[in-house]
């Protein structure tokens, strides 16, 4: 039919012929993906003919039998076969984001606790270095000021401007005296002496939370340029603690209620209901006692869960998620 998405050539097992890696590993079972992307599992696109049809003829003919299953619960609710195409294309592709979705959260959350501890490390460095200028003797210490206060006066604060000024203070240290108290901002700025290597407080400033580098920025951009590096330290210092990320309370949000989420907006683009079923006679009576009702699997659950069994992935769509949606939804 033109016009109609073509599942079989995106999502097809034609598509997907095996390639195995050389160790083995994978970063999913189901998916021909190197574990050696793990650490950049936050950016990794995976896609239908990542899927591994080639060990398993099984799970080829499985996916087909769900795509063929997802369509006839949409053209049951009178939507287009071109219309319900499009629609299964958007969910496989929202099934397939779901399978990294508890590696994306991990690697995340390992990223935010480092990016913390960054950031502790570059208010400690700084501090320090506010006190080894502060040792200086007037005169070179007046020399210091002017050369910041020049760049400060020149350019708006930002990382490069940061860059510039621990690197004139490392170009002004040779000529410093007594050595000792140059020696010592030295090795603060430069712990390790290694060529071409750039000061750990410079990686620190790049590594810490964006929110935080971004705010602080632009407060120091609002206040007057000191004429006193040590005090254009200590306050660089006291924002930064301030602006410190707070650490988010409670639960993370289901990974699984986000696919659901994803997946009702698919729905609704269809002028569709994600919706919950219930079965009146579902426990039926015996004798004297009188039969009760349930809960049974929606049509939307079921599809919900045809689209991750296409993959492999047991997960089902529970009554309570569907509920948490519908109650996001009258927020």
């Amino acid at each position: 039919m033109r016009g109609q998405p073509q599942l079989d050539g995106r999502y097809s097992a034609a598509s997907t012929s095996p390639t195995m890696l050389r160790d083995g590993s994978r970063l999913l079972s189901q998916f021909r993906i190197s574990a050696a992307l793990l650490p950049y599992v936050v950016r990794v696109r995976l896609r239908g003919w990542n899927f591994d049809f080639g060990a398993n003829p099984e799970a080829a003919a499985a996916f087909t039998s769900r795509i063929a299953e997802m369509r006839r619960i949409l053209v049951a609710r009178r939507i287009s076969v071109v219309a319900a195409d499009r629609a299964i294309l958007k969910t496989l592709e929202a099934a397939v984001d779901f399978q990294l979705a508890e590696l994306r959260y991990r690697s995340l959350k390992m990223m935010e606790v480092q990016s913390q501890v960054t950031l502790d490390s570059l208010i400690q460095g700084l501090r320090k270095l506010s006190n080894a200028i502060a040792q200086l003797p007037p005169t070179p210490k007046g020399r210091l000021n002017k050369r910041v206060s020049a760049i400060l006066r020149q350019a708006t604060f930002d990382s490069e401007v940061f860059i510039e000024i621990v690197e004139t203070i490392t170009a002004a240290l040779p000529k410093v005296a007594p050595r000792r108290l140059a020696d010592n901002v030295f090795s603060i700025i430069h712990p390790e002496l290694r060529e071409g290597r750039r000061s750990p407080l410079i990686d620190q400033w790049e590594a810490m939370p964006a929110t935080t580098r971004m705010k602080v920025e632009g407060l120091m951009q609002q206040a007057n340029p000191s004429t006193s590096l040590v005090k254009w330290l200590n306050r660089l210092v006291d924002l930064l603690g301030r602006e410190r990320p707070a650490r988010k309370r409670g639960a993370p949000r289901s990974i699984t209620q986000t696919f659901v989420s994803r997946t009702a907006a698919i729905w609704r683009t269809l002028g569709l209901n994600a919706g919950l079923a219930y079965d009146f006679f579902l426990h039926p009576g015996k004798g004297v006692e009188i039969g009760r009702g349930g809960r049974v699997e929606s049509g939307f659950q079921r599809y919900c869960r045809v689209a991750l069994t296409a993959f492999g992935d047991p997960t089902e769509v529970s009554a309570r998620q569907v509920a948490n949606y519908k109650k996001m939804q009258r927020k």
